[in-house]
């Protein structure tokens, strides 16, 4: 199946947020995605398939010397096909290009396939916040790394 990595455009923000929706246990307000799709400066990524449509994506922000990854998702009947790594190793190669030098993000705990994507790109744990997730209490890694200069 081919697919495209693209920046989201306001006519994906249907399908982003049901992505967000199926995956999130505490999705965010669908008036964010759009909020963050009209700001140029956001890295508002998505994955998308044959017909056009979103099958992952990922917003970050950048600050004056780091990458922030705010949100990544990749639909169910699109995980463990390597999709979600290759969005992030995109995002960071863009990041890389306009000077950003390294990465950070907070992630669940128990969110194995998110950590194996993000320990191979070379992050590292750095932290923790307990009890930080408000649905269930979980606790939340802090992550980060560097981005390799333009690869």
């Amino acid at each position: 199946m081919p697919l495209e990595i693209r920046r989201a455009r306001e006519a994906d923000l249907k399908a982003v947020f049901a992505i967000e929706s199926a995956v999130q246990k505490s999705p965010w307000a669908e008036s964010a995605f759009a909020d963050i799709q009209k700001d140029e400066d956001a890295y508002f990524f998505l994955v998308s398939d044959a017909d056009s449509q979103p099958v992952a994506f990922l917003i970050a922000i950048s600050g004056d010397d780091f990458l922030e990854i705010h949100n990544f998702a990749v639909a169910p009947s699109s995980q463990r096909q390597g999709i979600g790594s290759r969005l992030f190793q995109y995002v960071l190669h863009e990041a890389s290009k306009a000077g950003i030098p390294s990465v950070r993000l907070e992630v669940r705990e128990n969110n194995a396939p998110a950590l194996a994507i993000y320990m191979a790109n070379g992050l590292e744990i750095v932290g923790m916040r307990k009890g930080y997730y408000n649905d269930n209490g979980e606790n939340a890694l802090l992550m980060t790394g560097k981005i390799p200069s333009v690869w």
